[in-house]
């Protein structure tokens, strides 16, 4: 579900990360966990429950996706760089304590879903936050984006659908 573009930005933020974690909210079927973990050498957190569900945008996602994962992860020689929680951000972030160097957000696009995940993970957030349809102005991304802007993030890159936040000041 991400551009061509977007798997080599992910990639290449993974790259950057050292000495901390990858936290991807919202992993379906593995295709940005993979762009992620051919960059990374520090170990990714996919953070996806794997439960039925149908996105805002009409997507049908559940259990089944959980297998398409695993698979595309085995087939693409990753699956020791990523470690699964299907578990939901608020369940497993009061307890981390592992810094994120990276904070890839593409779960759920309801604001109120979005603002969640991200502030579950704000206290540990050590590097960037990327979200996905953060440009699309009726989507939770793209208020959220707004949001931190306001706050005094800045924009780091756009590319596609894709938004790049670096910590304020």
């Amino acid at each position: 579900m991400i551009a061509a573009e977007e798997e080599a930005l992910l990639t290449r933020l993974a790259a950057e990360v050292e000495g901390s974690c990858i936290i991807e909210v919202g992993s379906y079927r593995g295709k940005s966990t993979i762009a992620l973990a051919r960059g990374a050498s520090v170990p990714i957190y996919a953070i996806e429950p794997h439960e039925e569900f149908v996105g805002v945008m009409g997507g049908r996602f559940g259990p089944a996706d959980r297998c398409a994962f695993f698979e595309n992860l085995l087939s693409a020689g990753v699956s020791e760089k990523v470690r699964l929680v299907n578990l939901s951000s608020e369940i497993v972030a009061p307890n981390w304590r592992v810094p994120v160097g990276l904070l890839w957000i593409d779960g759920d696009h309801r604001y109120e879903a979005v603002r969640r995940d991200f502030e579950c993970w704000r206290p540990h957030l050590r590097g960037p936050v990327a979200l996905h349809d953060s440009t699309g102005p009726t989507l939770g991304p793209t208020r959220l984006v707004k949001e931190l802007l306001d706050d005094g993030y800045e924009l780091l890159e756009r590319v596609k659908v894709t938004t790049v936040l670096g910590l304020p000041d």
